[in-house]
């Protein structure tokens, strides 16, 4: 381990191993890449600043359903930066829910807010919302006003 990186290992519940898996996976699928753990921590650490912009109800409900403690052993070694970034990311979500919270109540959280973000960016997508947004809500070629009854055409 060199100074500029941090080892830590967590005993997880199932429920957070899979939160870990299924976000490896979406980062995988978004950036073409295998992904690991870690470099998905180290490439969304700067989000940590907006992860507690979630609704703090909305977040104790994450932290029961899905515990942080558990059977499940994983080792993570993250950058300095990161794990910095993640113990700030703890204390201020700590006190918007008055309560302690472990770095892994912090890192699941932030891998909470991850899956959240993919799941709405596919959402969009699927409904061709997000083509609209890029286009400045003009519609998209594939939208015929053809047999559309509220069309001005």
């Amino acid at each position: 381990m060199s100074a500029e990186s941090r080892e830590f290992t967590l005993d997880v519940s199932e429920h957070f191993f899979h939160l870990t898996t299924e976000s490896i996976r979406l980062r995988s699928n978004e950036t073409r890449r295998y992904q690991t753990l870690s470099s998905l921590i180290d490439s969304r650490i700067l989000e940590a600043k907006k992860i507690d912009d979630h609704d703090s109800d909305t977040l104790r409900d994450h932290l029961e359903v899905v515990p942080t403690k558990g059977a499940i052993r994983i080792n993570l070694t993250i950058s300095k930066t990161s794990a910095d970034l993640i113990g700030d990311a703890r204390n201020r979500l700590a006190t918007q829910l008055g309560t302690d919270l472990s770095f892994g109540d912090a890192l699941s959280i932030l891998l909470f807010d991850y899956v959240v973000e993919r799941k709405a960016a596919h959402v969009l997508s699927t409904l061709g919302l997000d083509e609209m947004r890029d286009n400045h809500d003009e519609p998209i070629a594939s939208d015929s006003q053809e047999g559309n009854p509220f069309s001005n055409k």
